[in-house]
């Protein structure tokens, strides 16, 4: 992966001096594309950072979400890639997904086009059935998926080569299962699928779906992290029912390539004292927004980590 070092960039940028341009900005509103509906968790990450964001930019900054669904991303990544690399246009992106559409072809953008700003959230990945579902444990929904090829249906709130798709295929290869992804898309209507009874499980992120599990109308089978949730103490990991999974959400900020550093630097400086203050840390904890600062530099390292992964299992499981 050939994503712009943004250190160095940084670098260079303080040695020849801040540009007057920066020093100006922001001058104008900025807009932060959401590659997906409302009010899914990436939404709900984009809509709390901006409020934060605009404080922290100071001037009377006004950034204006702007929600661009369609084809998994790709629409709104397409958009952003394409848009003026001035600093008034910057959007969220989510790794793996973000990624994966490069890797599978379905990208009408190279990872060479953008350039990071930061990480906000981590966010695992869950399994969840009906509270009046037949299955119990996550162990009893793979049995049925092993006893009958593919007839037992996940949806997920991602298109093909997201986190929850990419999660379901290393799920069937470690459990030697079978299960078949039913694509919806976004959050609301996959959880509007399972909460019908439309289809037996779904899978999403943690932030997603928590009350819903709170409240009883869902079961949750397991959650996708290395340690249990601070959200869901007593929920178990798919480690400790003896499958070895991982899969997390990333949701971040990027720009364009071609940004001036500085301004890029303005971005990430607001970002970073965003998340750290208070009154945001107090807002992210009613909402439970799992929340992980990575600046540029170590964005950067996690996408390549994932670039690599996604690779290899593309090679094994290429998703469609």
């Amino acid at each position: 992966m050939k994503l712009l070092k943004l250190a160095a960039g940084i670098a260079l940028g303080l040695a020849i001096g801040t540009s007057a341009f920066a020093q100006e900005y922001p001058a104008k509103p900025i807009e932060l594309i959401v590659p997906f509906g409302p009010g899914g968790g990436t939404d709900v990450a984009a809509r709390s950072i901006a409020i934060f964001m605009e404080k922290h930019l100071g001037k009377g900054t006004s950034i204006a979400v702007i929600n661009t669904p369609g084809a998994g991303g790709v629409i709104g990544w397409t958009n952003l890639a394409k848009s003026k690399p001035d600093g008034y246009t910057i959007g969220m992106v989510t790794p793996p997904n973000f990624v994966a559409q490069t890797i599978a072809g379905n990208a009408k953008y190279d990872l060479d086009d953008f350039q990071l700003i930061g990480n906000i959230v981590l966010d695992p990945g869950v399994l969840v059935v009906r509270k009046d579902s037949k299955y119990q444990t996550l162990e009893e929904l793979v049995k049925a998926s092993q006893a009958a090829k593919g007839a037992v249906v996940i949806g997920t709130s991602g298109a093909a080569g997201s986190s929850e798709h990419i999660g379901l295929l290393s799920f069937n290869r470690i459990a030697k299962a079978s299960f078949t992804p039913a694509f919806f898309g976004d959050t609301a209507s996959v959880r509007q699928a399972i909460l019908g009874g439309h289809i037996p499980a779904a899978t999403m992120n943690l932030s997603e779906i928590t009350q819903l599990i709170r409240s009883g109308d869902l079961r949750l089978l397991g959650v996708m992290s290395s340690e249990r949730s601070p959200y869901l103490p007593d929920a178990q990991t798919f480690a400790e029912q003896g499958y070895d999974l991982v899969v997390t959400a990333s949701r971040g900020l990027a720009a364009p390539a071609g940004v001036p550093a500085d301004i890029i630097e303005k971005l990430q400086n607001a970002m970073q004292a965003a998340m750290e203050d208070p009154a945001y840390q107090e807002a992210a904890k009613k909402a439970e927004i799992p929340l992980a600062f990575l600046n540029a530099a170590d964005y950067d390292k996690l996408l390549a980590k994932m670039e690599g992964d996604l690779v290899e299992t593309w090679k094994v499981t290429p998703w469609h």
